[in-house]
């Protein structure tokens, strides 16, 4: 129970922070860790787009806001998502703060097999919303169908502090999207600074994939000497 109440109140600041940061929020506005907060995330659902998302897709803050203290349930889903991921979709970041703020949950609305909110942010390089989604409990490591991730997204981008946010959230490096290691992939996007964070979180340097490739091998294959040397001294045999 402490912990929890504890959480509550971590959630509470931080998202008061963020949006008292953007200028348009007092702290008042903060929800009352104290005050029950079920009612949000009952598991409601909707034929159609709600007002809600219309106002989070067009960034009516206001209109949000009025609509929340008329009882709009925030976590309604519907088969085109939620007014979150309306939110997100459209790069409404403040919005999205405030939703989250008021009991969004992060990871509802989303088919199984598509992309998360946290991935599409993470590939966005939008780090206020991952370190915001993380702090409302978003699954860091989450895989889409294609075996894709938050960590992925952020790597292919080069977004390094996107990059550190998930590794401290316990995003997994040793993810094999499209078939090859994420160390792969960042070795054959010639990002050396990126490469030495990935190893030192304890990436598998030695990922061979179906066709015998491994992140040694892509180095010493496109001539990037410095990452070669990287990866030989982190142990590569091959």
């Amino acid at each position: 129970m402490t912990k929890t109440i504890t959480r509550a109140i971590f959630l509470s600041s931080a998202f008061s922070v963020a949006l008292s940061g953007c200028g348009m929020f007092a702290s008042s506005d903060a929800p009352n860790p104290d005050e029950p907060a079920l009612s949000s995330a009952q598991n409601l659902t909707a034929n159609e787009p709600t007002p809600l998302m219309n106002a989070a897709a067009a960034g009516d803050l206001s209109e949000l806001r009025d609509l929340v203290d008329d009882g709009a349930n925030v976590n309604t889903v519907t088969p085109e998502g939620t007014a979150l991921s309306w939110a997100i979709d459209k790069k409404q970041q403040v919005p999205a703060l405030y939703l989250m703020s008021v009991g969004a949950a992060p990871d509802k609305g989303v088919e199984a097999g598509a992309s998360s909110l946290l991935m599409k942010v993470s590939d966005q390089g939008d780090k206020r919303l991952v370190k915001a989604l993380l702090a409302a409990g978003a699954d860091v490591n989450y895989s889409d169908a294609n075996g894709e991730s938050a960590i992925a997204y952020a790597s292919y981008k080069g977004h390094l502090t996107i990059v550190k946010a998930l590794l401290k959230a316990g995003a997994d490096v040793n993810v094999s999207p499209k078939g090859q290691s994420l160390l792969m992939h960042i070795v054959s996007n010639n990002d050396l600074l990126l490469a030495q964070v990935v190893i030192a979180a304890g990436a598998d340097v030695n990922f061979t994939d179906d066709q015998g490739n491994t992140a040694l091998k892509v180095a010493q294959e496109k001539g990037l000497s410095d990452l070669e040397m990287l990866l030989v001294q982190a142990g590569a045999t091959s």
